[in-house]
């Protein structure tokens, strides 16, 4: 396909989505992690870098695909999380019911075990730093809130993107629990126990 074939194609097949697709994105509810032009401009630039366009048989599936693994992306790179977005992208809808469903159900887990690891943060760890990466307050605001010096707030933030950072770097796989961690557990669990009627 020649320069001119290849832009006849993108007119045709391409073009007459961006409002269905700008619509799919405004709706989204991760929007503090993208801005909505530079994601559609970043969509074009990935079809117009691909060596051929015609093994592509649903180009608005494709669009939608590409635009949804960019907007993956910038989630997993923005300073705030926003961590609403998690339980948005879990249930995307695509505006074709042709899109990849392999690549929906990788983003969609990676979204939940991303949550699921913000979940099992040390509990003061975990409450400011999604006071701090998602709800965007100030860490006054939350040294106010959590009654804390702001520089242990910030200590649990750093400790809370450390956390993440380990987490990205092991592939996914859930940072390993602290032996303090491990052990306030099992007190919790034997206190539990003693709960129990009959004990």
């Amino acid at each position: 396909m020649d320069d001119a074939a290849r832009t006849h194609w993108f007119l045709r097949h391409i073009l007459p989505h961006e409002p269905a697709l700008r619509g799919w994105l405004a709706h989204r509810r991760a929007q503090a992690a993208f801005d909505i032009d530079d994601l559609v401009q970043e969509s074009y630039a990935v079809l117009a870098e691909r060596d051929s366009v015609e093994d592509i048989l649903n180009p608005r599936a494709y669009l939608f695909q590409v635009a949804h693994s960019l907007l993956v992306r910038n989630i997993r790179r923005a300073r705030i999380v926003p961590i609403l977005a998690v339980e948005d992208l879990g249930r995307i809808e695509f505006a074709d019911a042709a899109a990849t469903p392999e690549q929906s159900a990788i983003a969609h887990d990676e979204l939940r075990r991303l949550g699921e690891v913000i979940a099992s943060m040390p509990g003061q760890t975990r409450e400011a730093f999604v006071l701090r990466r998602v709800h965007g307050l100030a860490q006054r605001d939350i040294a106010e809130r959590m009654g804390l010096s702001e520089n242990t707030v910030e200590k649990h933030i750093v400790r809370g993107i450390r956390w993440l950072g380990d987490w990205f770097a092991s592939g996914g796989n859930p940072p390993a629990k602290t032996s303090k961690q491990l052990e306030r557990e099992k007190r919790r669990a034997n206190g539990r126990a003693r709960n129990q009627p009959g004990h």
